[in-house]
């Protein structure tokens, strides 16, 4: 599944897409198709370029948050210029100048005015490229936490700007569901009243994960990989206050290792917590012991069996102040100790990974970060559908574009008889792939979601490989030809489906619809126009 969705200044709509591995799964791709990043105005703006090379302009201002665009060609008449620049948001570039990525650019080589033409909005995925700095970075105030009081007691929050950012992307509601849904088989979920009432146990059943809570180390490395991925993004999004999101650098034995509201009430640990606490600081020391066999069975020992978990969302609890308490799991996300201490727990997983020879940077981490970015988001759209939901108008349609590509392969998506576009639309895309079903998706946007771009459920294969229709997954997959390769899969390119796509039991594109794809790849992919 997926959620595309860009920081935006808070209480702004969000636009996204998720998709459950079903219809044309296994064409899927690990980035978005369709953007929520409001452009600048593009193209149609004279630049009257002077002498010199022109550099990249910087992102526009324009439009709402920044977004990198394609830079569309102007032409150059005769004529002396004098050294001006586009319009902040306009995307074209007087030939012979360096192409700016969205936004201004200085004139390009020569002189003379040019007129450019709309550049596509880059497609932004957050589950891959993380977040840019939302703009409260810079105006936030202060760091560490921020008191809450009620019945007169203190509790700590992270900064209002965080907690206004988590309601509305309901951040809150979406981690307590990823950890009710791990409670299904026990029977142990339950609704949540301030995500509506969804239990997606009975609502969303096929959402159902294997990893159950505390039922194995598969469950306890999803336990790990999920909360890096929360504490990526928020230091992601406030790259200059990233204190709040920062965990303690050993586990915390006495009074000043704490905030000062907590330090006149500290009490010592029980042994058994204390003495796991200190092995979990020191994993290197036990990786012989029960509990470190592997980082799924180092995840559950964290989470359940070593006692670790719970005694640190309980230790700071007030009894009349739960509002955002560690021990209220529809909104403890908001308290600033749930930070420090899942921050703890995400150094001493990378402390684990040391003492096994691993870096933090290995393609299995991303991997599994990765698949709990997607989760996350599939619930936040459960919780809140809109979330999942933009309006296509006049205004946000994106420019009608040419060539084979736009011509001729995008039509065979969108026919009625094929109806790819009907997993693959704008919104809810199945395996995170649009592939159409909108004039706000551009021909552009599908290209780049396709092209040299590694498949979900392909194996080693790139869902098109230009020259080669016979190594791309996406010919294969709507031929039939997949169950007759030879498909790997790894640790890094995911499991192998060969189901021929568009499901119904066969082959739904005719001859030449086949042909015509066949073609357009072994001629090398041209772009569209």
């Amino acid at each position: 599944m997926l959620l595309v969705s860009k920081n935006r200044p808070i209480g702004a709509p969000a636009f996204s897409a998720v998709a459950a591995f079903t219809c044309f799964a296994a064409l899927g791709l690990l980035a978005c198709s369709a953007s929520d990043d409001p452009a600048g105005a593009a193209g149609g703006a004279s630049v009257t370029a002077g002498s010199g090379n022109g550099t990249a302009g910087s992102k526009p201002a324009t439009g709402g948050s920044p977004a990198v665009g394609v830079a569309g060609q102007g032409t150059v008449s005769s004529g002396g210029g004098s050294g001006g620049a586009p319009p902040a948001g306009a995307s074209g570039a007087a030939q012979g100048g360096s192409a700016p990525q969205g936004g201004a650019s200085p004139g390009g080589a020569g002189a003379g005015t040019g007129t450019g033409t709309a550049g596509a909005a880059h497609t932004r995925d957050h589950c891959l490229e993380g977040y840019d700095a939302d703009p409260t970075d810079a105006t936030m105030k202060s760091d560490g936490p921020v008191e809450f009081s009620k019945s007169s007691q203190i509790d700590l929050t992270v900064q209002p700007e965080v907690l206004a950012w988590f309601k509305a992307r309901v951040w809150e509601q979406a981690h307590f569901q990823w950890h009710n849904i791990r409670r299904c088989t026990s029977g142990q979920a339950t609704a949540d009243p301030q995500g509506g009432g969804v239990n997606p146990c009975k609502t969303n059943p096929e959402l159902i994960p294997t990893n159950q809570e505390n039922k194995g180390p598969g469950d306890g490395l999803e336990f790990l990989a999920m909360h890096r991925h929360m504490i990526q993004s928020l230091k992601q999004l406030w790259p200059t206050h990233t204190e709040q999101f920062e965990g303690w650098e050993h586990f915390p034995t006495k009074a000043s290792d704490v905030p000062k509201q907590w330090q006149n009430d500290w009490t010592n640990w029980m042994a058994n917590v204390a003495t796991n606490g200190a092995k979990a600081d020191d994993p290197a020391s036990h990786m012989s012991e029960t509990g470190f066999e592997s980082e799924g069975a180092f995840g559950q020992w964290i989470q359940s069996t070593s006692g670790l978990h719970g005694a640190l969302h309980f230790k700071w609890v007030r009894t009349n102040n739960s509002e955002h308490g560690l021990g209220n799991q529809f909104t403890n996300i908001d308290n600033y100790m749930f930070w420090k201490m899942h921050g703890w727990i995400d150094k001493v997983w990378d402390r684990y990974r040391a003492a096994k020879g691993k870096k933090p940077t290995d393609q299995d981490i991303k991997d599994a970060v990765l698949a709990q970015c997607r989760q996350m988001d599939q619930l936040a759209i459960i919780v809140k559908p809109d979330l999942a939901t933009t309006t296509c108008t006049t205004a946000n349609a994106k420019p009608k574009q040419t060539g084979v590509f736009a011509e001729t392969i995008r039509p065979i998506f969108e026919s009625n008889a094929n109806k790819c576009t009907g997993c693959h639309g704008p919104s809810g895309a199945e395996a995170s792939l649009t592939l159409g079903g909108s004039d706000c998706v551009s021909s552009t946007d599908i290209y780049n979601a396709l092209v040299n771009k590694a498949s979900i459920g392909g194996g080693q294969y790139k869902l098109v490989e230009p020259g080669n229709a016979d190594k791309s997954w996406l010919y294969l997959k709507v031929t039939g030809k997949a169950s007759t390769v030879s498909c790997t899969a790894t640790t890094s390119n995911g499991m192998c489906s060969t189901e021929t796509m568009p499901r119904g039991g066969g082959v739904t594109l005719t001859s030449s619809q086949q042909d015509a794809i066949k073609k357009w790849i072994n001629d090398g992919a041209a772009a569209p126009q």
